[in-house]
């Protein structure tokens, strides 16, 4: 039978069947014209216009009263877009629902756009030669792909807008392929596969010799090779494709029909980037690069994804679905596939759509998707579900279960471990058993009335209906008795009137798909327990908080109801329902007991519908005075009553009430009271949110867990310890366990709430903010409150710990920021008042960078994204996210750094925006995250992964965005995720809300590690050699013929993915064979990294970790022309350095028996004296670069030192090393190597040897002899990207050591040597750290510190960068444990025979005992977990640790660290930590001499510091975080000296020398401060900035005076200096710039009146207009009254003494280098010296009568700063941040 739509069959050519002549048929309207086209060769129609909408041809002529019925779900369009012009496509559907939507393609369109009643597809064409096209649009997809509940129906009309040439249109519902004939098709198999040739009547003319799409395009939307197998509600990430011409030769079997694989044709997909159609070609040579290609002007930084439909009507689940059999942690796409085509479809061809499925079904498997599936599994579950009574025992008493909110948990009473029934959205409100405990009825609060029956021994879900015009279910029972009797569920809820709502089931036949409606009913009471009688499926009882109800069906489906009276003059509220225990199934002898608020129970006779008896329970109970006994929970046994109160009492009654047999005391109110079947034990709810066990025959408490009872707020992590801290509005602040979720501590708060709470860095205490604003700081170890914070008055919303721990970031809802000082007593260092935004969200508005010294916000508006400093609130990029939102209305929620350089954005429109945090850059767009709600945001440590939380669930996703499917979904909450974050080893994942959930993720192909108790990682030998077999190919390097697979086997095979390797043990021949990599392979690895390299160009680019030693940059060099004194006749002696070179590397020595102790600061090794505090500076022939590292020789008699290359800019630069003798402390040996710098050298145990290994630049190993220092053997490792961190020598085998690098890579070296010194080898042994710590770590994987145990000869500790340290056996090659010891990189690592120390680069020093960790690692059947380690102590160090020298017991010792301090450590009697050694970390820009006991210096490092002359000790310090001091001086008044300090933001703040601490901050500048100046009893401040402005500032008043702009916009300031002239108390002072200009002023002593005197101008070394920052300064000041001592850039590179009175130059002195700084004394009885500094290192000290001078080295750098001290007999410089003190002889 023909149907009315059989006419549409195959297709229908439009513009002949419908006349595109007809004016009745169609519109043409506008420049509407046909031609001839040359390539086509016939007639088309070609549409123009400047404005598409008014030049347009239209189907059919009257669109609002015609209809073309057409039902072909495939629009074809033949047609060619215009260069540069837009045309625009509309198609108006109709649905089946009869609703009208236009869907719309159009190159105006920047991005996809749907609204209720359109869709538009943005369209790009870029290039100049466009060919004619088919575009193919499958209407019927695309309309299920972007609408809800919509389907395809007939197209209506359609219309298209110039600018376009059209040949035709036709509709069809089947799917044609160009390029190939119809015998082609039918020959090959492609018919069958529901592809079709394209009717020849609407094909393109092609020639025998051209291919189809040589010539043409088609161009198909969606792209079906993308929506196969996807959800339709899901919307393609590939909006389109082009197909690619089928190939002619296809694989045929001998029936001659295609092979399966070759059923589908090529296709290259077209993406949607930004917005815009762009094609990304898969198959370079099957296409040409022609239209809907990437255009040049296109972004490619967004991307789209697929996004979430809220959830729909859940339907009924069969019985048959397919799934797991333990479904914990279970994943649901929460929006169900509904049917791919619409019933017209099916009806009018049916083999297209048999078509379409086997499509789908073959090209579904090449969808790349997140693997595996699930990828999250839940672990834990902390939580209850508060208000509701949901608590059930299984029948055999192994397990209870209850509702955590959302998630329904079973629990093992033994082992509290947990599984769960998933798949709620909302709280669960009430969990029933059937009578056999067969089935699992759950209901949930909220608008989804959903109702869940589970098949408890498999958890799975049979049965999910949705209650009709129902919501907040709350109350649900089973009926009782047998398994037919048990087939009755009533349910209670309410409607939208707030009626009560009752609804009976019948659940007999649910396992077969039927849950039948028996009955329902209206009523005005409420209901709070509803009960089945007993043995009876007809009848149940309800309580309301003052009414019983009994209740009745009648006739099957008819609902009645009855109130009863208590006949009492008292009202009751009742509080619990319950039912005795029955032996017989009697109905008149069941009775009904019934709790009530102020202590009675109730007898109700069900037969008689009355109270037969009422038990006042508090009349027999002695009550304190004051006190009520209130019921809140009932229990009934056959033999005893259970009652629990709201005094927090469990009293077990007699049968009649009579007597209490136990009475046992809760901290709170017991709200649910539940009896095992076997009535032996009680399971026991407080609402705390305690669960207990309480064993009535042996009267034995077990407490299973305990759980917030409200939201939580916040929670931080301690992955040392392996605890968690979280904050709940229930006023607690709770410590858990991370592995067994068991709660710790608790702290309560009764009149505060917590909100935030954040462990400091040494994990030893943490601080909470609460609702009030204040900030409590609590001890973990003791539980005191240390201190309490009161910086904020309003709830305190973010915490955050700076990196180091010493500052502490917190923000509160009004958005104020507040910084305070942890050292300091949590004093308040700064405050940005609203900063943040007032967000309704509840997002947490702080984030950490990875390195912590960074923290983000959203902030001041609610477009701006802004990174501070944590240490300062220094604000360093600002970023505006309203520019790259597209919508004005979008809007940022919160914002999270990533583990690298990435910044991700939430928005309000669910959108996520990926910025680079160093430029701001946006890189990236991911829409449609969530639905309805973003709240939370987390990535792993490694940044593959990201998790979002929103909607009530999880995402994970892929955070390269580059799959088909990018993400999953994971039901777990039922309200807001505040907070989600990976472990630092990425295994977990944690998430909190209305719960604390842990899951495990599955992400990483390995199987876990075990996590012993003390928070060590370790993994067995057989595991790690397991997956290293795995990915590494092994042979034997000795004796091939044998069978080498007799040393490992592996029974992997490559098709059983699931098998898991095996190894043995090894024999002592197997030992002896040395297992290397096959070198073919390695070679060309090597190859492609060594290309890699040399197209970065030859120099490398410096290592990300800390341990590596970087040469400090340095653009001076040592002045070749120098004039020094003979000996013995030196004017200067070098008497003391003050510092330690923090940038140095094992720079530090210390031998324990001798007591020789030495440390190097820039170019200088000093021998230090820790008894005397003597200091002495080792010289000779010595260094003059800055020297990287030293060692000393185990008999202490050899100290080495090794500076770096003496330049930089050589080919092959030489490196000069010194070998000191350390009891006469003078020069023995020097010698050179080719290399930049050495990162480490160190002596073998017997002194025989010396190793020494490059740095990054160039890596080489080199072995020498000790005795006369002679090169031995020198080794590069093949890998030209592996370079060397640390080195460690064997202490038992002498000629053994090993190597720690890049990549994980450790390599054991073995000194084989012969008979002569010639044929001395080193045989290297490649080892490779675990892939299991590479997959869950940080990009670059490194080894940072090595050495060997002492115990065992074999065995090596190797640190690496994410604080792992792993144990290695050298010998096979092999680790055979590991554990996490820090959380951040490990710089230090040394051992003695039971002991460990580890420093961190945070500077955490930690203990170890690891006395029985080498024993245990020889018993293969040992039972200690942990293999002996334990943790002894730990200090908390300034800064990373680069250093140290302990004794042999480690007592005591001696480290530095990466800001210059050194540190002594005590361990034993008073564990004290004191600091040798303080020094700046960056340049020093000021100097001052106080007397001549003091100094006063300034750094761009932000500090002040005060250091004591005579033992050189840093006494006082000033730090103003994120600001460089840039000058100094001070200031005498009133006889309180103070230190005046200039900042590089143009501040001038004051500084008490007897108060310590700041007195007052100005700003008269905007820009940095280059000089400051203090006249001679004045309260006047005189500062110069770079813009060359100078201010005049008031001290005292805290007042600017006035601004002189004479200097303004020329050149920065360099001096400014004064001269009070005694006869007039007037003041002559002089400002110079680095222009070469010096101008004269005079002011009175006030300086309110300042005049310009005169203008000095001089003579420059160039002719350049502007000033050049590289040239040397312009200084001057006054000698005397009149006479000014000047230097700069002058041709004649002198200096000179010029006369005001006279204004000439009097004398000049002449110099042999420009300088940089310089001093002037003046000295009685002695002539006058004139002390200058280069800036090619030199001092000069000159006679200023005799103009005679002498020239000393010794600065590392350019000399900065020089001051004479007030007796003039020292001479302080500076250069870099390093101090020297130079003591004057006069001869």
């Amino acid at each position: 039978m023909m149907t009315s739509s059989s006419w549409q069959h195959p297709f229908v050519n439009i513009f002949k069947h419908f006349d595109i002549t007809s004016a009745k048929k169609c519109v043409k309207n506008g420049d509407v014209s046909t031609f001839i086209d040359r390539d086509l060769k016939s007639i088309v129609y070609r549409i123009r216009g400047l404005v598409p909408a008014n030049n347009y041809i239209q189907f059919p002529s009257e669109s609002v009263n015609q209809s073309l019925c057409l039902t072909g779900r495939l629009f074809y369009l033949l047609f060619r877009p215009m260069f540069d012009k837009c045309f625009c496509i509309h198609i108006d559907i109709l649905t089946h629902e009869k609703h009208l939507i236009r869907i719309s393609l159009s190159n105006l369109y920047r991005e996809l756009k749907v609204t209720q009643t359109s869709i538009q597809l943005p369209y790009m064409t870029t290039g100049t030669d466009i060919h004619w096209s088919v575009l193919c649009l499958d209407l019927h997809t695309i309309l299920l792909t972007y609408m809800t509940n919509e389907h395809y129906h007939m197209i209506k009309s359609f219309q298209l807008c110039g600018n376009m040439f059209v040949k035709n249109c036709f509709t069809s519902q089947f799917l044609y392929e160009p390029g190939i004939d119809s015998d082609t098709a039918k020959r090959t198999g492609l018919t069958r596969a529901g592809i079709r040739s394209l009717p020849r009547e609407l094909s393109f003319p092609m020639d025998k010799s051209q291919s189809w799409h040589d010539r043409y395009d088609f161009i198909m939307f969606p792209n079906t090779t993308s929506s196969v197998g996807k959800n339709p509600n899901e919307p393609f990430d590939k909006v389109g494709n082009v197909r690619l011409p089928t190939p002619k030769k296809l694989k045929t079997n001998e029936s001659n029909e295609i092979d399966h694989d070759e059923l589908l044709p090529l296709t290259a997909q077209t993406t949607l980037v930004n917005g815009k159609l762009s094609r990304s070609i898969t198959d370079l040579s099957h296409i040409t690069n022609r239209s809907v290609s990437p255009g040049d002007l296109q972004l490619n930084w967004r991307t789209y994804n697929n996004p979430v439909d809220c959830f729909p009507l859940l339907p009924i689940i069969n019985n048959s679905s397919t799934s797991s059999p333990n479904n914990d942690g279970i994943h649901l796409f929460v929006s169900p596939e509904p049917s791919k085509q619409s019933s017209s479809a099916i009806a009018d061809n049916s083999d297209y759509d048999l078509t379409l499925a086997m499509d789908h079904t073959q090209q579904s498997q090449n969808h790349s998707a997140l693997l595996p599936d699930p990828i999250l599994r839940l672990q834990t579950v902390i939580g209850l579900t508060s208000g509701f009574n949901n608590f059930l025992w299984t029948h055999d008493g192994n397990y209870v279960i209850y509702s955590a909110n959302a998630i329904v948990v079973q629990m093992h009473i033994e082992t509290q471990q947990q599984w769960f029934f998933i798949g709620h959205t909302d709280k669960i409100s009430s969990i029933a058993f059937n009578s056999n405990s067969s089935l699992l009825a759950t209901i949930q609060t909220g608008p989804n009335a959903i109702l869940r029956l589970w098949k408890f021994e498999s958890r799975r879900c049979i049965s999910a209906i949705r209650v009709p015009n129902t919501h907040d279910l709350h109350a649900l029972d089973f009926s009782t008795g047998t398994s037919s009797s048990s087939s009755s569920l009533v349910v209670a809820g309410h409607d939208e009137q707030a009626h009560t709502v009752v609804c009976v089931y019948n659940v007999l036949n649910a396992s077969k798909d039927s849950i039948e409606l028996t009955c329902r009913a209206t009523t005005h009471v409420s209901i709070t327990h509803i009960r089945f009688i007993p043995y009876d499926t007809t009848k149940f009882i309800s309580i309301d908080l003052d009414k019983i109800c009994l209740w009745r069906i009648r006739n099957g489906n008819d609902l009645k109801s009855i109130n009863i009276l208590t006949n009492d003059t008292d009202r009751f509220e009742y509080t619990d329902l319950q039912f005795l225990h029955l032996s017989n199934h009697k109905l008149n002898e069941v009775i009904a007991y019934i709790a009530t608020k102020t202590g009675q129970i109730l007898e109700l006779l069900y037969d008689e519908r009355r109270v037969i008896r009422i038990h006042h329970l508090s009349d027999k109970l002695t009550m304190s005075k004051g006190s009520t006994f209130s019921i809140s929970a009932l229990a009934c046994t056959n033999n005893f009553f259970i009652t629990g109160s709201t005094d927090g009492y469990i009293r077990v009654w007699s049968i009649d009430f009579s007597q209490v047999y136990i009475e046992a005391k809760y901290d709170r109110t017991i709200c649910g009271l539940v009896p095992s079947y076997d009535q032996t034990r009680i399971f026991i709810v407080t609402v705390s949110g305690s669960m207990n066990i309480l064993n009535l025959v042996t009267k034995l408490h077990l407490n299973l867990t305990r759980a917030h009872t409200k939201f939580i707020s916040d929670i931080d992590y301690d992955d040392t310890k392996k605890q968690l801290i979280s904050a709940g509005q229930d006023g607690t602040i709770r410590s858990w366990c991370f592995q067994t979720g068991k709660q710790l501590s608790e702290f309560t708060s009764e009149r505060e709430i917590p909100l935030a709470v954040v462990y400091a860095p040494n994990r030893k205490i943490c601080a909470c903010g609460f609702n009030n604003g204040t900030i409590k700081i609590f001890d973990l170890n003791t539980s005191i409150i240390l201190h309490q914070v009161k910086h904020h008055n309003v709830s305190v919303t973010g915490l955050l710990y700076s990196h180091n721990g010493s500052y502490l970031l917190s923000s509160d809802e009004q958005g104020d920021l507040c910084l305070s000082d942890a050292t300091d007593s949590y004093k308040l260092y700064k405050t940005i008042v609203e900063a943040v935004i007032r967000s309704e969200k509840g997002s947490m508005p702080l984030s950490l960078s990875a390195d912590g010294k960074y923290a983000v916000y959203i902030g001041p508006t609610e477009f701006i994204v802004t990174i501070i400093e944590t240490n300062s609130l220094n604000e360093t990029l600002r970023i505006d996210i309203s520019d790259c939102t597209l919508t004005s209305s979008d809007a940022a929620l919160f914002a999270r750094f990533t583990p690298t350089r990435y910044l991700y954005v939430a928005t309000v429109k669910f959108k996520l925006l990926k910025f680079d945090s160093y430029t701001g850059k946006l890189l990236q767009i991911i829409d449609n995250v969530h639905k309805r709600s973003f709240d939370s945001l987390a990535l792993s440590s490694n940044g593959r992964y990201l998790i979002t939380g929103g909607d009530g669930m999880l995402k994970f996703w892929d955070a390269d965005m580059k799959l088909d499917k990018n993400f999953q979904n994971f039901i777990c909450h039922s309200g807001p995720i505040r907070k989600i974050f990976f472990t630092d080893d990425n295994m977990h994942a944690i998430s909190i809300g209305d719960s604390l959930l842990i899951w495990n993720v599955l992400a990483w192909n390995t199987s876990r590690p075990t996590m012993p108790n003390n928070a060590q990682c370790i993994v067995s030998p057989q595991l790690m050699m397991t997956k290293i077999l795995e990915n590494t190919i092994v042979r034997s390097s000795s004796d091939q013929s044998k069978n080498s697979s007799e040393l490992f086997q592996c029974a992997q095979q490559k098709n059983e993915n699931n098998t898991r390797p095996i190894t043995r043990s090894l024999s002592n021949l197997e030992i002896g064979k040395t297992v290397t990599m096959f070198q073919e392979e390695k070679k060309v690895i090597n190859q492609k990294l060594l290309t890699k390299q040399t197209g970065n160009g030859n120099i490398p680019s410096p290592p990300s970790i800390r341990r590596h030693f970087v040469q400090r940059t340095n653009h001076s060099q040592l002045a070749k022309k120098r004039y020094v004194a003979p000996k013995n006749q030196e004017s200067l002696e070098l008497q003391a350095i003050i510092g330690y070179n923090g940038n140095g590397r094992e720079n530090l020595v210390w031998h324990a028996n001798t007591g020789f102790y030495a440390y190097t600061v820039g170019c200088h090794v000093i021998v230090e004296d820790l008894t005397t505090n003597h200091q002495t500076i080792l010289t000779g022939k010595g260094h003059t670069e800055e020297i990287s590292t030293i060692t000393l020789s185990h008999d202490a008699t050899m100290l080495v030192s090794a500076q770096c290359s003496i330049s930089i800019n050589k080919e092959e630069p030489q490196i000069k090393f010194i070998v000191w003798n350390t009891k006469t402390l003078r020069q023995k040996t020097s010698f050179n190597v080719s290399a930049q710098s050495i990162q480490s050298m160190t002596f073998s145990k017997d002194d025989r040897f010396l190793a020494t290994v490059g740095n990054y630049r160039k890596s080489i190993v080199t072995i020498w002899y000790a005795n006369h220092f002679t090169r031995l053997v020198n080794w590069q490792d093949e890998n030209p990207s592996f370079y060397i961190n640390c080195l460690a020598w064997n202490p038992i085998r002498m000629n053994d050591f090993c190597l720690g690098g890049t990549n994980g890579g450790v390599r054991f070296c073995t000194i084989n040597e012969q008979t002569d010194d010639a044929n001395l080898r080193l045989q290297v042994v490649q080892g490779q750290i675990p892939i299991l710590l590479h997959e869950h770590s940080k990009p670059s994987f490194d080894v940072t510190a090595c050495v060997y145990l002492t115990s065992i000869v074999n065995l090596v500790l190797c640190a690496t960068n994410n604080g792992f340290i792993t144990c290695w056996n050298s010998r096979l090659c092999l680790c055979v444990l590991h554990w996490k010891a820090d959380s951040s990189e490990i710089c230090y690592l040394t051992t003695t025979k039971y002991k460990l120390l580890t420093g961190s680069s945070t500077g955490c020093l930690k203990l170890w005992d690891i006395e029985s960790l080498e024993t245990n690692l020889g018993q293969s059947d040992s039972i200690d977990s942990n293999h002996g380690l334990k943790m002894q102590d730990e200090f908390q160090l300034d800064d990373g640790i680069i250093s140290g020298s302990f004794d042999n017991t480690f007592d005591m010792g001696i480290v530095g660290t990466l800001c210059g301090s050194i540190w002594y450590i005590c361990w034993t009697t008073d564990r004290s930590k004191t600091r040798l050694v303080a020094s700046h970390t960056n340049q020093i820009t000021g100097l001052i001499s106080i007397e001549d006991t003091h100094i006063v210096t300034s750094s761009t490092d932000g500090t002040i510091r005060i250091f004591q002359l005579d033992d050189r000790n840093e006494i006082l310090r000033f730090n103003t975080h994120g600001f460089e001091v840039t000058c100094l001086t001070s200031w005498d008044n009133s006889m309180v000296r103070s230190i005046v300090a200039g900042y590089s933001d143009g501040t001038v703040r004051v500084f008490s020398l007897l108060h310590e601490q700041m007195q007052l901050k100005l700003q008269p500048h905007t820009s940095s401060i280059t000089t400051i100046h203090i006249p001679l009893h004045t309260i006047v401040c005189l500062s110069g900035a770079l813009n060359g402005s100078v201010a005049i500032s008031n001290l005292t008043q805290g007042t600017i005076l006035r601004v002189l702009n004479e200097h303004h916009g020329l050149a920065p300031i360099c001096t400014i200096d004064s001269k009070r002239s005694l006869d007039n108390n007037l003041y002559t002072w002089l400002i110079t710039s680095h222009d070469q200009r010096v101008s004269l002023w005079k002011s009175n002593q006030q300086f309110e009146l300042c005049s310009l005197v005169d203008w000095l101008m001089f003579s420059k070394a160039d002719t350049k207009n502007h000033w050049q920052s590289s040239s040397p300064p312009c200084l001057a000041r006054f000698i005397e009254t009149n006479l000014i001592l000047f230097t700069g850039y002058d041709k004649n590179q002198s200096i000179g003494i010029y006369d005001i009175d006279t204004k000439q130059i009097i004398r000049t002195m002449s110099i042999n280098q420009w300088c940089s700084c310089f001093d002037f004394s003046t000295m009685r009885d002695k002539n006058s010296l004139i002390a200058i500094g280069t800036k090619d290192r030199l001092i000069q000290l000159r006679d200023y009568t005799q103009e005679t001078f002498q020239d000393f080295i010794g600065n590392n750098d350019s000399v900065s700063n020089i001051k004479f001290n007030k007796s003039n007999d020292l001479l302080i410089t500076t250069s870099s941040n390093e101090i020297l003190v130079w003591k004057i002889i006069f001869k």
